[in-house]
Formats: C-alpha cells, structure tokens, sequence
C-alpha cells in the first residue's frame, strides 16, 4: 500500500518486524529530506513535463509519504507538473501512461444495477474524500471519457 510503504526509509526494527529483509536495501534507513531531494533531482533530469508527470505519479504509487513531501516542499515547482497544465496532456495520453494502479474508481452504463459491488471491489476502505467526473469537457479539451481519471486523481 502507497500510504503505507517508506521504501528504505523503514528502520532496521520495522524491517524485521514486518518481515522486509532483503525486500528494502540493506543498510541504515534513508531520511525523507534525502529521498526528496534525490527524487527531485532525477524529476529535474526528465525530458518532458509529461515524463515528469509520468515519473511524480510512480512515486506517489509506491510511496505516498515520499510524494507529498516533494509536493509540499517544490509546489511551485511540481504543480504544473502534477495538475495544469501537464496533466491536461496527460488526460489525452492517459490510455498509454495507464500503470493499472487503483488511483480511481470507473464506473460504466454497463454497471448500472452493479455499482454497489464495484464500489466494493475497490482495496481501499478508509476513504476520506472523492471526487467524481463524467470526463467530460475536461479542461476544454472535450469529451476524454476514461482518459478524463488524471483530473480526479490529481485532485486529490
């Protein structure tokens, strides 16, 4: 789980407590300030703010803590990468960036009767917020349908 994982951030005790040795580098844990301003360095050294995108949106997969670290400490910087206007671009490309990773939830005219057990085919159960779109218009760019997830996801 993204919110969960610290990658090898965890401590010697946790390694071996939740049984990650061998599954995390080895060695004294990594502080959160070095892991974000090494990710900020290798975000710097992509080619395109639709890598950059592409490259925020891995970290926030895999560790939750780690991206919204960077968020807080570069928002000038990454703003633009994570929402408007990268994500914009994003949204047209999302069918070829997808990584089939649960950061949303479709619903389709197929599920009508169904939605109540799709909703529950969702892994996550401690949900704060939602944010729905029918990915339409999206940021005047038109009807993107299911292309339209980056909006919500980078809403939240």
């Amino acid at each position: 789980m993204p919110n969960l994982n610290k990658g090898a951030s965890f401590t010697i005790e946790e390694r071996n407590e939740l049984k990650l040795r061998g599954l995390v580098p080895a060695g004294d844990p990594i502080s959160l300030d070095t892991k974000v301003e090494v990710a900020i360095t290798s975000l710097r050294s992509k080619s395109s703010p639709l890598e950059q995108f592409i490259y925020l949106s891995t970290i926030q997969d895999a560790d939750e803590t780690l991206y919204y670290a960077i968020l807080i400490k570069y928002t000038a910087e990454v703003m633009p990468i994570v929402y408007t206007p990268t994500v914009g671009e994003a949204c047209q490309k999302w069918s070829t960036i997808y990584r089939h990773t649960p950061r949303g939830l479709y619903l389709s005219i197929n599920d009508i009767g169904q939605v109540e057990e799709v909703m529950d085919n969702y892994p996550l159960t401690d949900i704060k917020v939602v944010v729905v779109t029918d990915g339409e218009r999206i940021l005047g760019l038109g009807d993107l349908g299911v292309n339209g997830m980056g909006i919500p996801v980078g809403k939240l």
